[in-house]
């Protein structure tokens, strides 16, 4: 198997350090362009969702005390 320059994105790379007198190799991955994009929408949604439970949450509340009102 061969590797084409255009194929090297998806590929882990490899860097040779040295710790403690020995080598070791740490592998840094690159994320595909399009997955990035993918989980930065992701977290777009999961912000929206959260600020809108946020949002039911006080309506909850206001709901609540206005029942307690209501009833008293």
């Amino acid at each position: 198997m061969t590797l084409e320059k255009h194929n090297v994105s998806a590929v882990a790379q490899t860097s040779v350090g040295v710790m403690n007198g020995e080598e070791s190799r740490q592998f840094v991955r690159r994320r595909p362009v399009g997955l990035t994009i993918t989980v930065e929408k992701i977290d777009r949604v999961l912000a929206e969702v959260q600020a809108e439970i946020e949002v039911l949450r006080r309506e909850r509340t206001n709901l609540g005390l206005v029942r307690g009102e209501l009833v008293g």
